[in-house]
């Protein structure tokens, strides 16, 4: 009996199992349906209040010197003293005597030249006493109604004497500049980038011997879209001294770029036309920065990039200062942000929140997606500045979204606002 009740209790438990879920089914009510409200997809937004800010427009260059020159000696000899700075790297301050040809021979000539303008000298005084006679002679036999001719008064050997004179005279200065220029004496504050000079060595006039280049200005060429000029005042030139000089210099520029110098206030229109520029490099590990003006501008666009080619030049890059520890040096690879004008009524936006044709996404206050066209004014990596009608309540769209249309609804999840 039980072997035959255990081979029916599964289907036994089947039908009770049944039985009460038809129960259950038969007894229920059915579930409430809820309409959910479509809130939209979830969208990432960020508020873009309009701001008043400057134009800063990016470039990269390397340092290069602003005066780089060869040192050439202008007579031949032998090298009779060198400065120990004159080596590579070796640094030297204007006005130094950096080397020494033998002079012998060039004092020797400078005697003899002085001996010549002493001969000179004693000539034209014996010329000037021989005319004088000369005319106090005529006076005495002169016949009435006549004149002396020139050769009886011997103004041609006074004459003579005096250009001998002239002669011996130049020929003095032409030693003494010779002498002269057995010191070769540094034209500027400068650094050797490299010399072949030593004591001993034999130079040949007009051959250069080492190459030296200025310290006291740097320039950094680089490269920016033409389209950003709109922003950037290029002076065509500016006063040929040192820019910590030019607070003592008053220059204008009109607006043709044509310069007139003087004195006043005009130095401050000069300096407002140069842009500003801040450089930036990195050296033994750390990141510094100089300050320098933009002075001039290529004559033509680079016929391959179709970019415009600027100067920017910094003062005293070898200066040390509170901010900066470090020497701005030749061949350093530097940023260099050049600061334009200003403008107003602007928003920051990230670029990816502009799409095709300029559109820009806006959300109002009641999640409602708005496609609105805005007006580029600048584009900086990965930031532009815009002009856009937005109300102060409507926030700009961020998010990527497929399939967006005007008017869909969408909800807000908030970001900082661009700076």
């Amino acid at each position: 009996m039980k072997k035959q009740l255990l081979r029916f209790l599964p289907l036994i438990i089947l039908l009770v199992g049944a039985s009460g879920f038809m129960g259950l089914v038969s007894s229920g009510r059915a579930p409430e349906r809820r309409v959910l409200p479509d809130l939209g997809p979830l969208v990432e937004t960020l508020a873009a209040p309009t701001q008043t800010l400057q134009i800063i427009v990016e470039a990269q260059g390397s340092v290069r010197p602003a005066d780089e020159i060869d040192l050439v000696p202008q007579v031949s000899g032998v090298v009779v003293w060198k400065a120990p700075q004159l080596e590579a790297g070796g640094f030297f301050n204007r006005g130094d005597v950096l080397i020494r040809i033998d002079p012998r021979d060039f004092e020797l000539a400078m005697t003899s030249a002085e001996a010549s303008v002493v001969r000179a000298r004693y000539q034209l005084d014996l010329a000037r006493e021989e005319a004088a006679v000369a005319s106090q002679e005529w006076e005495m036999v002169r016949r009435i109604d006549t004149l002396p001719s020139d050769l009886v008064l011997r103004l041609p050997q006074v004459r003579a004497a005096e250009a001998d004179l002239l002669a011996a005279e130049a020929g003095l200065a032409e030693a003494s500049l010779r002498l002269e220029r057995t010191q070769i004496i540094a034209p500027f504050d400068g650094r050797v980038r490299d010399t072949t000079l030593d004591v001993g060595q034999y130079v040949v006039a007009n051959q250069p011997q080492s190459r030296v280049y200025s310290i006291e200005r740097a320039e950094i060429v680089v490269a920016v879209r033409h389209q950003d000029m709109t922003w950037l005042e290029i002076p065509r030139q500016l006063p040929d001294l040192p820019m910590a000089s030019l607070s003592a210099v008053e220059t204008t520029v009109d607006i043709t770029g044509s310069m007139a110098t003087g004195e006043g206030p005009q130095l401050s229109a000069t300096l407002a036309t140069a842009p500003k520029a801040r450089v930036h490099g990195e050296f033994a590990g750390r990141r510094h920065a100089w300050e320098g003006f933009v002075t001039r501008a290529a004559s033509e666009l680079d016929a391959r990039s179709r970019m415009l080619r600027l100067v920017v030049e910094v003062d005293e890059p070898y200066a040390t200062g509170a901010d900066n520890k470090s020497p701005l040096l030749v061949g350093m690879f530097v940023d260099v942000e050049i600061l334009g004008q200003s403008v107003d009524d602007v928003r920051v936006l990230p670029r990816i929140a502009l799409h095709e044709g300029d559109i820009v996404w806006v959300m109002d206050r009641d999640g409602i997606l708005h496609m609105r066209r805005a007006r580029v004014v600048h584009i900086r990596d990965e930031t532009l500045l815009v002009r856009l009608d937005m109300a102060d309540d409507e926030r700009i769209i961020v998010s990527q979204l497929s399939g967006a249309t005007d008017g869909m609804k969408v909800r807000a999840q908030d970001r900082e606002p661009q700076s």
